[in-house]
Formats: structure tokens, sequence, C-alpha cells
């Protein structure tokens, strides 16, 4: 998949420092290499993610979250919020895609 936002993982990565112990390097591996058809793909590779639509919440340790839109027919995700779990739109959660 092609990410876009990059920036918001990478100041992430800054402030956590040791606290994600190498998480975001990882997760922006695994996001570049994933190939999804389709939401429920996504929900299978990242099981506590939540998932509403194109929207998708994924909680880091430490208290920290990714939200990021992914469009599965054009392989392009989108990193909208890298930050903590208290942070921008914290209360819509979603549901989980089947």
């Amino acid at each position: 998949m092609k990410l876009m936002g990059l920036s918001r993982l990478d100041e992430l990565a800054r402030r956590a420092r040791d606290g994600l112990d190498g998480a975001v390097p990882a997760l922006v591996a695994e996001l570049e290499a994933g190939s999804w058809r389709s939401m429920a793909e996504i929900a299978e590779c990242y099981p506590s993610a939540m998932i509403d639509g194109i929207k998708v919440r994924i909680p880091l340790n430490g208290g920290y979250r990714v939200d990021l839109l992914a469009d599965c027919e054009a392989q392009m995700i989108l990193i909208e919020y890298a930050g903590a779990s208290s942070g921008a739109r914290a209360g819509k959660t979603g549901s989980k895609a089947a």
C-alpha cells in the first residue's frame, strides 16, 4: 500500500521514544507491505483495530494509537492521526469489521 501522512508517524516515534520500542517502524513496514483487498482483510491482520467504513484505528502500547483511512481499491492509506489515545477523535471508535 502507498502511505501518505508518514510525518505523523515520524513525529509519534520521536515523541514516544522508548515507549513504543520499535512499534512505529514495524507498523510502517507492515502497512507498506500490505496489499489488502478489503477492510475485512485489514481486520484479520489487525484484530485489535476498530474499523468503521474506510476508517481504521490501531491501538499501540503505551496509550498511543494510529488513525488511518484505507482505500483498498486504490491501495492507498492516509495516516490521519498518530498520538495519544486521548487525542483527536478519541471518542469515535466505530465498530469492528466482520
